[in-house]
């Protein structure tokens, strides 16, 4: 890939004043959006067994948000954690049909606090079945030596399915670990076709959109831009589209 400066036009892991280590509101980072060039906003707070998430009726009375802010798409989203080796995530079956009614987004991620470190095996096994929820659209922060996974299985898993590894700034910006395993996750999607999502997980609004060590890791490898979904308005509305098919939803 010719090394130029990338055009992000979705920024898909953001948070809120609603998980209460971020402390930005919904407003905020809309503006902010709006006057950065991002066009598509995730609002993806804190699945509910993370420490200081919100509560539930946070996500079920998402519906009252507009589509719009400050000429902004805002998708009502989340990010779920991932529970044990099944892949269940904290959405949980009672609430099933209220929450998939109003997300329009959703990531999966591993934290300490809700599923301890385990093995290599179980991290892998962890992340493959996550995947088979279709509502589920990225994996995110997938570098921690803490979490180690077969990366080659999981990003083949990703292509067939259609899903999402994300790539995020906020975790290359520790160094070290976190960028050697990034190579590895960027070459491991680039041999196998998976589509990538560059996202800030900014949990303040001048963060959001804001990408310059994941695009001079991007640029650096070569990795092809066809493949990474929010650089390009066309690529991600087509994987929007591959999700209404996906979910069964409109939204």
């Amino acid at each position: 890939m010719e090394s130029h400066k990338l055009s992000f036009v979705a920024d898909m892991h953001t948070h809120t004043v609603a998980s209460t280590h971020a402390y930005s509101t919904i407003t905020e980072n809309a503006v902010w959006c709006s006057q950065h060039g991002v066009k598509y906003l995730g609002m993806t707070d804190h699945g509910v067994e993370l420490q200081d998430a919100p509560d539930t009726w946070h996500f079920e009375n998402l519906k009252v948000l507009p589509d719009f802010l400050s000429g902004v798409r805002v998708f009502k989203g989340i990010e779920a954690n991932i529970l044990d080796t099944d892949g269940n995530i904290d959405i949980f079956p009672e609430k099933e049909a209220v929450y998939y009614n109003i997300l329009e987004w959703v990531n999966a991620s591993l934290h300490v606090p809700t599923f301890a470190p385990s093995t290599k095996k179980d991290h892998t096994k962890a992340y493959l079945n996550v995947l088979k929820n279709r509502y589920v659209d990225v994996i995110c922060h997938s570098e921690s030596p803490k979490y180690d996974y077969d990366i080659d299985e999981v990003t083949k898993a990703c292509a067939e399915y259609g899903r999402l590894i994300e790539i995020n700034e906020c975790r290359l910006g520790r160094g070290g670990v976190s960028v050697e395993r990034y190579k590895t996750i960027l070459e491991s999607c680039e041999k196998n076709g998976t589509n990538i999502i560059v996202n800030s997980d900014a949990h303040f609004y001048t963060h959001i959109g804001q990408f310059p060590l994941a695009e001079k890791l991007i640029s650096d490898m070569g990795f092809p831009e066809s493949l990474i979904i929010n650089t390009n308005e066309e690529r991600f509305l087509k994987y929007l589209d591959s999700r209404k098919r996906r979910t069964g939803k409109d939204r």
